[in-house]
């Protein structure tokens, strides 16, 4: 199949070949060879064939210089990859952490036009003043500075033109890529698919501006009863996909303050507010800021904590909380067995030898780290060497409790630079109580036992029917059950490939003695400088030749001989 037929249109076909050509001058022509791009490129644009080039220990720099070369989307998936700690191996994230894509910024023009198209009326009607100049720039929109009519200060953010086709069309790509790794078994473990679907989602979430001022507006929602903390107001007459219009919020970005040592209330109070901030999202809300690197938290000049930029909101569902309140709970009793077997069960590990290592060594990791004191505890260490153990025995931790557990860390290591004497567990530890007490609730309680009730019925009505049925189809003869053998596909396809070449050999041998017997015959001779030789020979002859060169070549490309 051609990649034409998968990636419908000639742009995209055309981006394929730029993705393999960026791959193959950064050294990464082994994985093309790997992955058998070169036959989904149309003839003229296959590239000979592939060998990789630098060190080993550099691979991580160059598959994160060819994603930042690609432009935004690959960027933007290169930055989600370094959010799975429990996929990646730590060089891998600390290399994709750093990429970024400097993007530079559409004309003012154009975003006025985009602004007057979407809200209606001109930018002068609308707004009392709209700065050219964006306040910043991105990969998916741009910021403005303006003020409402009444003089309400508010920023501006726009989506940039044609954006959503670029994104399409990177995310399809990367989507085949994704189906072409997963056939390959050493890809396998990174589970490309389900990654670059859950991409896709967000990626597509972060186009709709709509949704993004849906997620702020909650948050201010959850927030109003806290006069500590600030969520931007959003002005929804101003607002649309791909507009959207917020109040100003001014004050030092927290990265600013940290080192300085000011701050415009004590730095204690100030940790005290913001972790407890974050651990109410984890624990009370079920949604939490997925994105709190310093630059999202503002200060302001009263003391308060704004937080910025909800594009990437993460969910914990009432599982995934009671299960946090278990560990919490667990952690403070110094249970680490109980800390483990959560874990477990949250990657649906299997009870087996692999799960006893998997308890053993991450109970052993566990109790090292309650050993140390919380001022000389490195978060963002003891975080990558927990994913690595996850990572070893290949247990699938939820998306959401990855991203968490990476905002957790963040947050972590920001409050104890303010304030090195602050006891992060010991601020947790009424959450996870709370938790536990809410899952004892009479409350939650029935409701577990009307939704056990229902499935319970529900099996008890269903089940003498379905047996029936299953005795019936046995008596008749009917029974049948799949046998699916996984990756059998890849044996079959090359045993059809070497009988192909089998057949194709025969064949050539056939034509090639024919070919030199008619050579000598008299009927049909040309002369040729002198030489008198057989016309339908000679065509035989050099047709056998090009059919050879062809299969020598085919052989040579697939790296097997």
């Amino acid at each position: 199949m051609k990649v034409s037929s998968i990636l419908k249109g000639p742009r995209r076909v055309r981006r394929v070949a730029h993705i393999v050509r960026k791959s193959v001058s950064h050294g990464l022509g082994f994985a093309v060879s790997r992955l058998n791009l070169q036959k989904y490129l149309p003839p003229w644009l296959r590239l000979p064939s592939l060998t990789a080039r630098g060190r080993p220990e550099d691979l991580a720099r160059r598959f994160a210089s060819v994603l930042e070369e690609l432009g935004p989307t690959f960027v933007k998936f290169g930055q989600m990859l370094s959010t799975r700690p429990d996929i990646l191996p730590p060089e891998y994230i600390q290399e994709l952490k750093r990429i970024c894509h400097h993007v530079a910024p559409f004309p003012s023009s154009a975003a006025e036009r985009i602004v007057e198209e979407e809200l209606g009326r001109p930018v002068g009607e609308m707004f009392r003043s709209f700065q050219d100049e964006p306040r910043a720039s991105g990969s998916i929109a741009q910021i403005h500075n303006a003020e409402l009519p009444d003089g309400t200060p508010v920023v501006v953010k726009i989506r940039r033109p044609l954006i959503e086709r670029t994104i399409e069309d990177d995310v399809a790509i990367l989507t085949f890529l994704a189906d072409q790794a997963d056939r390959v078994e050493e890809f396998q473990p990174l589970r490309l698919p389900m990654l670059v679907e859950e991409f896709g989602r967000g990626i597509r979430r972060e186009l709709d501006l709509l949704a993004e001022a849906a997620q702020t507006h909650k948050f201010r929602e959850l927030f109003s009863d806290d006069k500590r903390i600030e969520i931007p107001h959003i002005y929804w007459d101003y607002t649309t996909e791909r507009v959207l219009t917020m109040r100003r919020i001014e004050g030092a970005h927290l990265g600013e303050l940290i080192p300085e040592g000011r701050t415009p209330v004590p730095r204690r109070d100030l940790a005290r507010v913001i972790m407890d901030a974050y651990l109410r999202q984890f624990f009370d809300m079920g949604s939490f800021h997925g994105d709190p690197h310093p630059g999202n938290i503002v200060i302001t000049a009263q003391g308060k904590v704004a937080l910025l930029d909800f594009g990437l909101v993460g969910r914990v569902s009432p599982r995934l909380r009671r299960n946090l309140g278990v560990c919490l709970m667990a952690m403070g009793n110094n249970q680490l067995e109980l800390v483990a077997e959560v874990m477990g069960e949250l990657g649906q590990l299997s009870y087996s030898n692999r799960y006893e290592e998997f308890q053993e060594e991450l109970v052993g990791l566990l109790d090292r780290y309650s050993s140390i004191p919380l001022e000389k505890l490195d978060f963002h260490q003891s975080f990558n060497e927990t994913m690595g153990v996850v990572r070893k025995y290949r247990v699938d931790i939820p998306r959401e409790f990855v991203l968490m557990g990476r905002a957790l860390v963040v947050i972590s290591g920001l409050v104890t630079q303010l304030d090195p004497g602050l006891n992060v567990a010991e601020l947790a530890r009424p959450y996870g109580r709370k938790l536990l007490r809410q899952k004892l609730s009479s409350g939650n309680l029935k409701r577990s036992l009307t939704a056990g009730g229902f499935h319970v019925s529900g099996l008890l009505s269903e089940a003498p029917r379905q047996l029936r049925h299953l005795m019936r189809s046995i008596g008749r003869g009917a029974f049948e059950f799949t046998v699916k053998h996984e990756g059998f596909e890849k044996a079959l396809k090359e045993l059809d490939q070497t009988g192909n070449r089998l057949a194709l050999s025969i064949i050539l041998a056939a034509v090639i003695m024919a070919s030199a017997s008619l050579l000598s015959d008299e009927v049909g001779t040309v002369d040729i400088f002198g030489w008198h030789v057989s016309l339908m020979g000679l065509i035989g002859l050099l047709f056998g030749m090009v059919l050879g060169a062809w299969l020598i070549i085919g052989i040579l490309r697939s790296g097997r001989i």
